[in-house]
Formats: structure tokens, C-alpha cells, sequence
């Protein structure tokens, strides 16, 4: 019997070409759901600056998702560009991105995580309040947007 191989999930360099792609990916899923205006995308040039932690899970040399926060001030790290494509959901990998993303934070002293996610990802949003995020008012630069949502939770 062969040793079932596991999820690596580590700090990544969003340069890499298959991490490349995967956000290109992205960016086409959110295009399809939203106008320019509505989405806050960042690009692959910020994700590899010091405000940021960018993390991927593997399978062996498979790229099985992504995730990353932006670290915007003392007080809280916004969590961005987490996806996990269609074909590997379903095993619980964006509560464990989730994971090691607050529990990242929370190490480096944050004691709040924020994000902006959109009315039609229904079930990010089912994610983010199984992970204890509740809504709240815009925050940082954002601006009231009626296909915004905007959450926050308090990292313990």
C-alpha cells in the first residue's frame, strides 16, 4: 500500500509560473462575476513586496490553491486572492489556507483579519462565516459598493 501523499501548504513565490497562471484564473472568474470597478485585484507585482504573506498548497508538485493577506496597518491584515479552482474543492482547502493565514497574523501580533469579497461567491461567503468572519462597513480605501461585502473577524 502506498503512503497517501499530503498537502504541503508554504510561503510561495507568486511569480512562479503555475502560481502565475492560477491567478490569471482568477482574474477571469472575477471578470466574469463583476465590472473593473468592483474588482480589487492585486496584481502579481504587489503580492511579492514586504506588505504582503503569499502562501500556495501543493500535492506534490501539484498547485492545489493560493492565498495571501496584506498587511495594512498595526491593527489588521486584509486577506486577498484566495482560490482554490473547481477541480480540487471540496477537501476542506480554503479553511485550512484560512488557517495557516490567521494563524500567520496572529504570530506576527495582528489581532484583526478584514477582507472584501463579492455578493455573487456565495460560497466564499459561507466560508469566511464558518471561519467566524462577520460583516461589516468598508474599511481601508474601499468604497460602499453595492456587489461589495466586507467582513471582519477578531484573531484570538
Amino acid at each position: 500500500m502506498k503512503p497517501e501523499k499530503t498537502i504541503r501548504i508554504a510561503p510561495a513565490d507568486p511569480r512562479t509560473p503555475s502560481i502565475h497562471a492560477m491567478i490569471s484564473a482568477l482574474d477571469e472568474y472575477q471578470d466574469s462575476l463583476y465590472p473593473p470597478e468592483s474588482n480589487h485585484l492585486e496584481p502579481v507585482e504587489k503580492l511579492v513586496t514586504p506588505d504582503y504573506y503569499f502562501i500556495a498548497a501543493w500535492k506534490v508538485n501539484e498547485l492545489l490553491g493560493i492565498a495571501s493577506f496584506r498587511r495594512v496597518s498595526s491593527a489588521y491584515v486584509e486577506i486577498k486572492r484566495l482560490y482554490v479552482p473547481h477541480r480540487h474543492r471540496g477537501m476542506g482547502l480554503a479553511i485550512k489556507l484560512m488557517g495557516v493565514l490567521e494563524k500567520k497574523a496572529l504570530q506576527e501580533g495582528y489581532s484583526e483579519a478584514r477582507l472584501e469579497t463579492g455578493i455573487h461567491q456565495n460560497e466564499a461567503l459561507r466560508l469566511y462565516e464558518k471561519r467566524g468572519y462577520e460583516k461589516t462597513e468598508p474599511f481601508g480605501s474601499y468604497q460602499e459598493d453595492p456587489l461589495s461585502v466586507f467582513m471582519r473577524k477578531k484573531l484570538f
